[in-house]
Parts: C-alpha cells; structure tokens; sequence
C-alpha cells in the first residue's frame, strides 16, 4: 500500500508549528523521518501518527507525575480552548481542528509590544522603595529581622501601623518562560529598615506592636538593645538602588564562556557576544577549528563554572 505523504506545509500545519519549527525537529535523535522524492522532501502520514502518539504518552506522563493532576488538565484544556465534538463527525485526518464553540470562544488577548533594535528586558519588578526616607523629626533608622522570604508582608504590616519601611533592591536579569527579564530581589533578604521614635515622650509611637506584627521575627539587636542604623547609610543604599534600577545587573556579558543547555548544540560550550532586537542571544561556536555565529534562546544558555 502506496504511504500517504504530506508536504512539508502540511505536515506542520498538522503538528501546529513552522515550517522551520518543524525542520530542526528533524535533526533531533527522536525526530521526523523524511521521504524525499527528488528535491521535494515529504512525511509519512504513518510518522507523524507514530510522533504524536509519543508526544501524548510523554504529556501524560508529566501530568500524571504531578501532585493534583485533574486539575492540571483543566487548566490544559482551558489555555488550548478545546471543544469536545458529541456529534461523531470524522475530522479531516490530514489537519486537526478542533471545533470552536462561540461561548466558549476567549476574551480577545492584548499582544505584548514587539521589542525594537536596542530595548531592554521586560521588567517585572514586585516592590518599589518609597520616595521618601527623610527622617522624621525625633526618629531613628533600625533593623527590622522578618521572616523567611515575608519581607513584603513585614512591609505592609508594618506600613499599617504608620511605620516607615525601607528594603533596598536590586535590579537584576533573569530568564522567566524563555526571554529575559528584569526583577527586584532585596540586597538584603530577610531584612528590612524601619524608622522607630526615639523620644521618651509618653505620646510617642511605641515600639511593642513590631515583634507581633505579622512576617516580622524581632527588632535586631547587639548587647540586648536595639541597633541604629546611620541616616547616610540609608541615603548611599537608596541612592545606589536609583543608579543601579537604570542599569540592572545583566544575565551575560560580552566575553562570558557559556554551555548550551538544551537542543542539538546541547553540551557545547560558547562565547556570548551580545543581544539582538528580539531579545535573543549572539554566541560563537567553534566548529570545525572556525568561529561560528549562532541566535539563540536566552533559556538555553547558563554560564560556565
């Protein structure tokens, strides 16, 4: 019996990728056989069945492994937006598309702004200091011991009570779902600078409520009293935080020896070079005793060492 063949748009179209999506899954170990007829390369119809039924065995796999998984294939199914088809209609077998109910049919998505030639990383910041640290008169900067990884619930129990909060962060890159972002993460984890009253007028904010405020463990101490933290210190870490915020710490620089983690070029180790205008990364690969340029995912690098 004659195999049914596809062409290489049909083939992708069937699997839900590009057509160049589709070529490098070729080049994997476990890839797409091809059926080339002169010039002209072309898919079993029987290959791309048997890749599927892989694919579905690994998936289900993975959400089985998961710790509640019937919720996890909801949320599966939602974000794909499938439509069970109860009439027993036969789909066209070449291209699967599932039916679209229109009550079921999500709300329209706002797209994300393309980068242009020279952005910088998404920032997804979760915690912006105050503009204001001046000192209340009569009020001195202290060390506030919060709980673990509970600094912003410390904060807004804090600020709650009408005490001035201060956590120094810094700004750096990360890889979040495969492109590079900018988060804050505190210089100080665990730690946060609050402004106490320092006058011994009986009108004066107490300091009692801090150890029972939520995410706070107690005020840091030496010698059993509490301990002053120098105003200039604040002003030279807020000052500091400004600069760095517009020049964050960078996931590479130029020069750094990295090892791609994941794809054909797996193991292999590279320059970085620099980013490109879609925020993908320039690295050298030495083959064949020459340099070579690549693009790739900012995802599948790590550094060296």
């Amino acid at each position: 019996m004659t195999p049914r063949l596809l062409t290489t748009q049909e083939a992708a179209d069937r699997l839900g990728l590009t057509p160049g999506s589709l070529q490098k899954l070729r080049w994997q170990d476990d890839g797409l056989p091809i059926f080339q007829q002169g010039l002209d390369v072309h898919y079993r119809l029987e290959d791309l069945e048997a890749f599927e039924q892989r694919e579905v065995r690994t998936l289900l796999k993975q959400v089985l492994q998961h710790e509640r998984p019937l919720p996890l294939i909801r949320s599966i199914a939602r974000s794909l937006d499938l439509a069970v088809n109860t009439q027993g209609v036969e789909s066209d077998p070449t291209v699967f598309k599932p039916a679209v109910r229109e009550d079921l049919k999500p709300a329209p998505k706002v797209k994300a702004p393309v980068p242009m030639a020279g952005s910088k990383p998404e920032y997804q910041a979760q915690t912006k200091p105050p503009q204001d640290l001046a000192l209340a008169p009569g009020h001195a900067w202290y060390l506030v011991h919060t709980k673990g990884r509970q600094e912003d619930t410390a904060i807004t129990n804090l600020q709650r009570q009408n005490f001035r909060c201060y956590m120094p962060m810094l700004y750096v890159e990360k890889v979040r779902r495969g492109k590079p972002v900018v988060v804050a993460e505190p210089i100080f984890p665990s730690y946060v600078f609050v402004q106490l009253d320092t006058t011994e007028n009986i009108k004066g904010q107490s300091w009692s409520p801090i150890r029972s405020t939520l995410g706070v463990r107690d005020l840091v101490k030496f010698g059993g009293h509490p301990a002053k933290v120098d105003a200039d210190l604040i002003t030279a870490l807020h000052k500091r935080e400004q600069l760095q915020q517009s020049n964050p710490q960078a996931l590479f620089a130029a020069g750094d020896k990295v090892v791609i983690t994941d794809g054909p070029f797996a193991g292999i180790e590279a320059i970085y070079q620099t980013a490109d205008a879609e925020q993908r990364s320039m690295i050298l690969l030495s083959m064949l005793n020459k340099p070579v340029a690549m693009r790739i995912e900012p995802g599948k690098l790590r550094k060296c060492g």
